[in-house]
């Protein structure tokens, strides 16, 4: 089924948007705003606390409970450092495939979803129909939470949320839970030559991420064949300190990060490392530093969507695309805060994200005339 024929004109314009997590998003929220607002939307805003972000949520239909949200970020990854063939905030269609920072990840869906704005409109709609866009995903799933907040105070309550991040158009049921952590080691400086005189964070920093690997290494042993990899996973990815060869590190940082299971505790991995941390590692550096110790920030954490056979959101995602099998992947969204708010929820959206984050980013037509297809049978639904 071909594109609805405002979808190149409002691909452009998202795309045309520099909403890097780093930015601001109001001029695309705007845009969107003014558009929803044309076709008889109610609009609600809700911002970040410095005003320069922002969330929507429009509703289409009638001012009932229920409906279906579809759903999606507004920000994007930065391009610093990739080589682009072309400028990627300038969408570009070539080869039957939308090229642009965003086109996958996830601004081809939000404008497919905008594009049908005008159809939608013009059914007769029993259910609602809701657009949830929101600011600063890529970083922690951060605005949807006031987004979900805003509604549970105003007694919004859908029946079911859409995620559109890319999923080549798979029914994706449940995915991981992760967190972003960041781990300050504080030592005592001292001259090398004699290490127990002070104690160097970077030598305790390896021993943490040696603890990571060892405690990552036993989450294997619980494991649910639905995931690749089927077990909880746990490593170390940045880390730095010191300040020359023959001083002993007074600080380091490492920065770690969990991918759990969606139905499992998190806080047990975490307080596994943490325990491990000041009963294993630091009372070995405590006498030539009593100050030496672990300091931990969580710097981002998103919830795990768990698998739920009786999910309205997957039945109707299955029922509307024709699809036998849910998957899962490892990769999180902001679909497990929506289940976490008593929201049924679904990821399903067109491209791969094989090619999210990346240089020259895209997404085929092919994707998005099947979203496009999946989403004019949601307002339909809707309708009925």
């Amino acid at each position: 089924m071909a594109l609805a024929p405002d979808f190149m004109t409002i691909a452009g314009h998202l795309i045309g948007f520099d909403t890097t997590s780093r930015n601001s998003n109001l001029e695309l929220i705007a845009y969107a705003e003014a558009f929803l607002l044309g076709a008889g939307a109610h609009v609600r805003l809700t911002h970040d606390s410095n005003g320069g972000k922002a969330n929507l949520f429009a509703t289409l239909g009638p001012n009932i409970n229920g409906g279906y949200v579809l759903s999606g970020h507004t920000d994007v990854v930065p391009v610093d450092g990739q080589d682009w063939a072309t400028n990627p905030f300038h969408a570009v269609m070539r080869d039957d495939k939308l090229f642009g920072r965003g086109a996958c990840d996830m601004k081809g869906f939000l404008a497919v979803a905008l594009s049908l704005v005008p159809e939608f409109a013009r059914l007769n709609l029993k259910r609602p129909l809701h657009f949830a866009l929101s600011y600063d995903e890529e970083v922690g799933c951060i605005g949807v939470r006031g987004l979900l907040d805003d509604l549970a105070l105003e007694g919004i309550k859908p029946a079911l949320a859409i995620i559109g991040e890319p999923t080549e158009m798979k029914v994706v049921g449940a995915h991981k839970a992760g967190a972003v952590i960041e781990t300050h080691v504080k030592g005592r400086d001292a001259h090398s030559s004699n290490p127990a005189k002070g104690a160097s964070a970077v030598m305790m920093a390896g021993e943490f991420i040696a603890a990571l690997g060892a405690i990552g290494e036993s989450l294997r042993q619980d494991q649910d064949e639905h995931f690749d990899p089927p077990y909880s996973t746990l490593q170390a990815n940045m880390v730095g300190g010191g300040t020359a060869v023959n001083v002993l590190a007074r600080d380091a940082l490492v920065t770690w990060e969990y991918r759990c299971l969606p139905d499992r505790d998190p806080s047990r991995i975490v307080e596994r490392v943490v325990s491990n941390a000041e009963n294993v590692i630091l009372p070995k550096y405590r006498s030539g530093a009593p100050e030496a110790g672990f300091h931990h920030h969580v710097h981002a954490s998103y919830p795990g969507l768990v698998r739920d056979t009786n999910s309205p959101a997957v039945r109707l995602a299955c029922q509307l695309s024709g699809a036998n099998d849910v998957h899962v992947v490892a990769y999180g969204t902001e679909a497990g805060l929506f289940q976490q708010s008593g929201i049924p929820a679904v990821v399903c959206g067109p491209g791969s994200v094989a090619q999210a984050h990346r240089e020259n980013e895209f997404v085929t037509q092919e994707q998005l005339e099947s979203c496009t297809a999946f989403l004019r049978r949601v307002g339909l639904a809707a309708a009925s």
